[in-house]
């Protein structure tokens, strides 16, 4: 399995962080965008062709997941997806022999598999024939779980080779290459109170990308119903100085109403661009590679269910 990197600083949600070693190729300047462009393989998504990455940051590791399906994968026709680096978690290999990683993954913090389906503990649920949108339902109940350890439950698209795409052989989408944008119909609903005094039950839409030999992590709020923290005047509500040569900003976002599905629209190029101070002082640079993109359930003593359908991430081209 390649190995996926979270963990936090201060009270900030987590997301998803990947070594720049499990990258295959160096970043380099790309070419801005003409027209629309999707930058993942399967918008929506569509394909039943997903995995689960488990991260322990405050627990011993616990057993790899068994929890993945293969039966909506496209055949490997495409040499850019052509991998067998998530092979011991998701034993893909379409009729020609071709091993490929998930088009998508269900990422956790702190929950082990046995945990998966039980109360309490998280599941990630998929609705829908391959080929048709598919709902995940993101279900992250930790209220009575006996400790105030961060748990998060996430749908995420990232590297390596089947999430998001390449525009060529050895090239990647950068963040500067278009304004980049991120929409889904999204749904949050919290059960019963709080556990534990940071009140967190939230949902965030999260963008990671490279600045240099830097990563910087854009987080956007969209459903805060404990209000664990407060965001100052700029609307942040946390950063973390960039510290550990990591820049992360958490930022208040599109709100959605409990209990019903809402479009949630983000601008990250927008976000960027505004909150440049926090992402150590350029906005948008031109060798900026874009890692992962992640719709995150993060509780703290909490019930939360979250779901996501219809996601797109696309660059447009430059104003």
């Amino acid at each position: 399995m390649r190995r996926l990197f979270r963990y936090a600083l201060g009270a900030a949600p987590l997301a998803l962080l990947i070594p720049f070693g499990a990258t295959a190729s160096p970043v380099s300047a790309g070419s801005p965008v003409t027209q629309s462009t999707s930058i993942v393989f399967d918008p929506g998504p569509k394909n039943r062709c997903f995995g689960v990455v488990e991260e322990f940051p405050d627990l011993p590791a616990g057993p790899q997941s068994t929890y993945y399906d293969t039966s909506g994968c496209r055949a490997v026709d495409n040499e850019l997806r052509a991998d067998d680096s998530c092979f011991g978690r998701f034993p893909y290999t379409d009729s020609n022999n071709r091993k490929a990683c998930p088009a998508w993954d269900f990422v956790t913090v702190n929950w082990k598999s046995d945990q998966r389906t039980k109360y309490p503990g998280y599941d990630g649920q998929v609705s829908g024939n391959s080929g048709t949108p598919l709902k995940l339902g993101l279900e992250n109940n930790a209220q009575q779980v006996g400790d105030c350890l961060l748990r998060e439950v996430a749908f995420s698209y990232h590297y390596p080779s089947s999430s998001l795409r390449r525009p060529a052989p050895g090239q990647h989408y950068n963040f500067a290459d278009g304004r980049l944008k991120v929409s889904y119909d999204a749904y949050a609903k919290q059960s019963g109170t709080f556990a534990c005094g940071e009140k967190r039950a939230i949902l965030t839409t999260d963008l990671i990308y490279t600045d240099g030999d830097r990563k910087n992590v854009i987080s956007v709020v969209h459903f805060n119903p404990g209000k664990f923290m407060q965001p100052n005047a700029d609307g942040v509500f946390w950063n973390n100085g960039c510290q550990n040569n990591t820049c992360r900003v958490t930022v208040q976002g599109q709100e959605i109403a409990a209990g019903t599905t809402s479009r949630v629209s983000v601008d990250f190029t927008a976000l960027a661009e505004k909150y440049r101070a926090y992402l150590g002082g350029s906005a948008v640079p031109a060798e900026s590679k874009v890692i992962a993109v992640q719709m995150v359930n993060s509780t703290t003593g909490a019930d939360l269910r979250t779901e996501v359908s219809n996601a797109s991430v696309t660059l447009e081209p430059p104003a």
